[in-house]
């Protein structure tokens, strides 16, 4: 049993990367605000979203050991326009993603670890000590590190959800949440389903830490483990979000409180609800799991990013002759500096800079889904490796999805 634990294991890897760049703010600030505001009104939606979104996240993987190149190759055969596209985004939201997460992840270290710093200090220290762990470490160290804080952060956050389904709901007997489904409530929708699990482009960095961990084990992954590495991960992703959604109903939706738009005291809220509700021994639990959660997304997001840009970089650029390793330097100091220059201007709005940053990934989606929607059922997959019916028949429901609520969103934002 042990053996066939530790082949499992081993066989994880970007897939576990992928869970941990999504669990995150869109679990513990969007999910649970979901909850919290709503009740369980939004269950079928965040169930939806992940299940519409899964093949263009399959893509990274399945392309990446069918070709053994990145999807942004792909992007490139198809057109360099593509490329560059994705390039010029990323410049973009890099900076904004990485100042949402770190922020969130400043928030919970000011609450568990001490308020004498600031919660622009405290996200400083997370983007310096992740910045430490991937010039030191490189992917091997991000690799363990991340399947260690995964086994936690499962451990810690089931333990709080088991625990608050035995207590039931604090909401008091009678109480009525307001519609979800009003038209007012869109804008958080968006922001809710922009995030959910992650945003599209994620399956670039899929294909990218398929392409390190061959490298580094100096093997190719075959699609059998590819797939069950892919599986494992998104799956646990749509759970984690259904738990974070259900801890929120149970423990945050009908107390009456007002949630603050300011970090460190939105984070001691979550906190400190968990425990009243909980029990004051649940308190270290709730803020590891909590703190752990984001941790997790920074250094991921922290990693995949520089990744990205500097593997588009060298496509786009191919002529200029740079080491892999000192552009993804330049692109490390580029989103961390930029990052950490952004969440000092919104340190006193959690909200509207998630909310920008997590709407803005869901219009940009059907992009990036009709994207690797081509480049996966084109000639330039082999056909061994083609989807069958049932998830080309998911393609076009998820596009459809994708650009009705895009639609939607753009025409109540103009009109």
């Amino acid at each position: 049993m042990m053996v066939k634990f530790k082949n499992w294991l081993k066989i994880m890897g970007p897939g576990l990367l992928m869970a941990g760049a999504a669990i995150g703010v869109s679990h513990i600030v969007q999910s649970t605000r979901a909850g919290a505001s709503y009740g369980f009104q939004l269950l079928f939606v965040i169930i939806l979203a992940n299940f519409l979104k899964y093949p263009f996240f399959e893509f990274g993987h399945r392309y990446a050991v069918a070709t053994g190149q990145n999807l942004l190759h792909g992007y490139k055969k198809m057109g360099k326009v593509f490329l560059m596209g994705f390039f010029f985004l990323n410049l973009i939201t890099s900076i904004g993603t990485m100042a949402g997460v770190s922020f969130v992840t400043g928030a919970l270290a000011y609450n568990l670890f001490g308020q004498s710093l600031t919660v622009t200090i405290w996200s400083g220290i997370v983007l310096f000590v992740c910045s430490l762990i991937l010039i030191i470490g490189h992917y091997k160290i991000l690799d363990q590190l991340m399947k260690a804080i995964m086994v936690l952060l499962f451990v810690a956050t089931l333990t709080a959800f088991v625990v608050a389904l035995i207590n039931g709901p604090v909401a008091p007997s009678g109480h009525i949440n307001p519609s979800a489904f009003d038209i007012s409530v869109l804008p958080f929708l968006m922001a809710l389903m922009g995030w959910m699990p992650a945003p599209v482009e994620t399956s670039v960095w899929q294909s990218l830490w398929v392409q390190a961990k061959n490298r580094t084990e100096h093997k190719t992954m075959s699609w059998r483990d590819a797939k069950l590495d892919f599986n494992f991960g998104y799956i646990s992703t749509a759970i984690m979000a259904v738990i974070f959604l259900s801890l929120g109903a149970l423990v945050m939706n009908g107390s009456g409180l007002e949630f603050s738009n300011s970090g460190g005291e939105f984070a001691g809220q979550v906190v400190s609800l968990y425990t009243q509700n909980l029990g004051s021994w649940s308190k270290p639990i709730i803020a590891f799991a909590a703190f752990s959660t984001m941790f997790s997304t920074t250094l991921t997001c922290f990693d995949a990013y520089p990744r990205s840009l500097t593997a588009a970089f060298e496509l786009i650029w191919d002529k200029v002759k740079v080491t892999d390793r000192r552009i993804y330097y330049f692109w490390l100091v580029w989103t961390g500096l930029g990052a950490f220059i952004v969440l000092s201007f919104y340190v006193r709005n959690l909200k509207t800079l998630v909310d920008f940053v997590t709407t803005a990934a869901f219009l940009t989606a059907p992009i990036f889904a009709i994207m690797n929607y081509n480049l996966i059922f084109s000639d330039h997959l082999p056909i061994e490796f083609k989807p069958n019916i049932f998830i080309r028949v998911l393609c076009w429901l998820g596009i459809t999805y994708l650009l009705s609520f895009s639609g939607l969103y753009l025409y109540n934002l103009i009109f």
